[in-house]
Parts: C-alpha cells; structure tokens; sequence
C-alpha cells in the first residue's frame, strides 16, 4: 500500500489520545502513527484497535516499531535500530504499510530494504523538542539529495521541528509530507493546528 504522507500524525501518550487523534483527522491528518515507547505491545494493540475503530477507516492507522502490535494496525514505522522493513514486511505481508526512518544516505543503498518500504521519512529534517539528542538534522539540501535518489519510487516525508513555514519550505523542496508530533498533540486546538499545517503542504506543492 503507498499511503498519503500529506500530513502524516505522530502521537505522544496523553490521556485525550482519542481526542486529539479525531481533531487533527477533522483538521487535514492522513496518517496517523501511534508511538509509546513505554507501553506495553498489548496496550499498543488496544490503543490502535480502539482507534481504528473510533476513526472508522478515514486513514490508516500505523506503529512505531512494535510489528507484533502493528498486526492490528494499517501497518509499521521501523528506524535503523528497529525491526527492518523486509523482517516486517515478511510478517505483515503485502498489503501492510511498513516505513522506514533515514539517518543517512547510505540506507538508499539497500535495496532489499528500499522494496520492502512503502515510504521513507528524513528524520529529522530539522532539531525537534521531541527527540532533542537525535542525529544530525538533513536540513533542506540532505531533503533534496533523498528526494533525488527515491523520487517516482517511493514517498519521502519529513519530520522534526515543523511548523507551517518549516511544512511549505520542506514540500517545496520536494518532499512528498510531512509529520509532526508536538505541533499537532501540544495545540491548544489539534483540528485547527492540523488544518494549518495541512494549508502549508498545499502551498508548498504550488512553490515547486
């Protein structure tokens, strides 16, 4: 499956996940990755099964690394550290959405990984409050390099430190989406901070 990356949503653990996940898909989210790196597999299970059934097929639903919770998900995001996206493919099988994080260049040189992914994400694009002792930030040149090795193949979406002006330069420089943590789950209002970031990517688009 090759998913719509336009607004791709990651959560954080919250007490109003439901709440805010509903919003940010009433504001223009179409991917939605659930990610708790404390929670139990069956605890993610529950959530995304919960999920799913509040959202009610309007867009897939994925996880962060867990494959064995991912079964009753849309699909998986694995990193570098993580399950790789042939192991979880084999286990999801065809139709199952598996992303994959790049740290660097030298992953687009694995090709059984690259055909086992259904996108890529350049991670992070910029310094994020959310993982503030993650690698070295692409910026927009290490996008455009991504962009030119996988473009027509697969769909590159960015994540880290992204607003609205981050959202339209990172689009205009070709990337297929983006994703976003906190400026989605830490707005006072999700619906309407997704329905920004979601105005950006289209003005971004019209800037190539």
């Amino acid at each position: 499956m090759t998913p719509d990356v336009s607004l791709y949503l990651v959560t954080e653990p919250r007490d109003d996940l439901d709440a805010v996940v509903t919003a940010a898909v009433d504001g223009g989210v179409t991917l939605v990755q659930v990610r708790d790196k404390h929670a139990s597999g069956d605890q993610l299970a529950a959530d995304v099964r919960r999920l799913r059934e509040r959202l009610s097929g309007r867009v897939p639903v994925v996880v962060n690394d867990d494959v064995d919770a991912a079964r009753q998900a849309d699909g998986v995001h694995v990193g570098t550290s993580d399950t790789t996206p042939a192991q979880a493919r084999a286990v999801l099988g065809p139709d199952a959405i598996v992303g994959w994080s790049l740290n660097d260049l030298a992953q687009l040189d694995d090709e059984e990984q690259l055909a086992a992914c259904s996108y890529v994400a350049v991670s992070p694009l910029w310094p994020t409050p959310t993982k503030p002792d993650h690698e070295t930030p692409w910026g927009l040149d290490g996008l455009r390099q991504v962009v030119a090795r996988v473009a027509g193949r697969l769909p590159v979406v960015v994540i880290g430190g992204i607003g609205p002006t981050e959202a339209l330069d990172a689009v205009a420089a070709g990337a297929d989406g983006v994703a976003v943590v906190s400026a989605i789950t830490r707005a006072d209002f999700p619906a309407t901070a997704a329905r920004a970031l979601a105005e950006a990517v289209v003005r971004g688009r019209a800037e190539r």
